[in-house]
């Protein structure tokens, strides 16, 4: 097991970054935040110390790393880049020489779940990153996850603000292919623990949180635990392209990374084993209705005024849930023989 004290954290101002942080702290391991403007990230967050760390360049990374046992990996390009998966393959090789050099024990890297179909551009450059930091001589434990759910993650904010601002929903078929979804709390607990796992070598270990879901039942209980009850229709035919469209138009989520979100909901992405939740039984994942609420409960905060408005005229016109509970309770009733 690596003695792991002082981790360089990469991605320190993103979704995942910034609540791995705390959790490293109080792991007693000294979080060195990574960001090409270590100023501006300083400003933002005093209480947080910060690097210069630019993964495309070699020297920047080495320089980032030095007397660090360990590295968190939480590097993307889908927002920046047009040809993302060039450049994210070209950091990932650029990191990779570095750890060597400056010879870390330990990196841990979140990447995406493994698909059963075809994979999208945006899951295979997550799988080729991870190919590419297992292959040198450093430790990588590399985390598959899909949908986390938490405040700030783009992925949830899509189906948040989904099922908040839509009364009507045209789903085509390819939402019904299923995920395990999990909870930020669950994948930073799972990163603190890759850090010093007991492991020879590099691995994979998928994931999952606790539930199978479809899109179309995560947006359902979404939608349900904020009381709402929207009209849902099949359509045979839309492409993750023009869906993109809408969910860039009725959502907060940036066009760029919705349009391969929505791309790699296309095949199941489904765990095909449960192996790294077994090694720490202890862990009990939250279930995604309690995962929901809480995110709801702290994205509540981040909305603006305008759109705290525009969501309560559209809750106005949109069916509640226990509207649809008493109408089901009255056709049971009224199909029940009297007594």
């Amino acid at each position: 097991m690596p003695e792991i004290k002082r981790v360089l954290l990469t991605g320190a101002t993103g979704f995942v970054g910034l609540h791995v942080y705390p959790v490293l702290q109080h792991a007693d391991m000294l979080a060195v935040c990574g960001s090409r403007t270590p100023q501006r990230a300083q400003e933002r967050f005093p209480g947080r110390a910060f690097v210069q760390l630019d993964v495309a360049k070699y020297d920047s990374t080495v320089r980032a790393m030095q007397s660090c046992d360990a590295a968190v990996y939480l590097v993307h390009s889908m927002a920046d880049v047009r040809r993302y998966e060039r450049a994210e393959e070209r950091e990932a090789k650029t990191f990779l020489r570095a750890a060597e050099s400056a010879g870390l024990k330990r990196i841990v890297y979140l990447g995406g779940v493994k698909p059963k179909g075809k994979a999208s551009r945006h899951l295979r450059s997550r799988m080729r990153t991870g190919e590419i930091l297992r292959s040198g001589s450093v430790s990588t434990i590399e985390l598959q996850a899909s949908m986390v759910i938490g405040p700030g993650s783009e992925s949830w904010r899509m189906v948040r603000d989904l099922a908040a601002r839509l009364p009507v929903m045209l789903l085509p078929r390819w939402l019904d292919n299923r995920s395990q979804p999990i909870y930020i709390d669950d994948v930073t607990a799972a990163i603190r623990l890759a850090l010093t796992l007991d492991q020879p070598g590099s691995a994979v270990y998928a994931l999952p949180g606790p539930d199978v879901l479809s899109a179309r039942e995560i947006l359902a209980r979404t939608a349900n635990l904020m009381g709402l009850s929207p009209h849902m229709f099949g359509v045979p035919v839309m492409s993750p392209r023009l869906s993109s469209y809408w969910i860039s138009l009725v959502t907060r989520a940036n066009q760029k990374i919705a349009r391969q979100l929505v791309e790699g909901l296309t095949t199941d992405l489904v765990a095909g084993d449960n192996s790294f939740w077994k090694l720490f039984p202890d862990h009990r994942c939250l279930a995604f209705e309690d995962a929901a609420r809480r995110a709801l409960r702290a994205e509540a905060d981040t909305l603006s005024l305008t759109e705290r408005l525009t969501e309560w005229l559209i809750h106005r016109v949109t069916p509640s849930a226990e509207t649809d509970r008493a109408r089901e309770r009255a056709l049971e009733n009224a199909r029940s023989p009297a007594q």
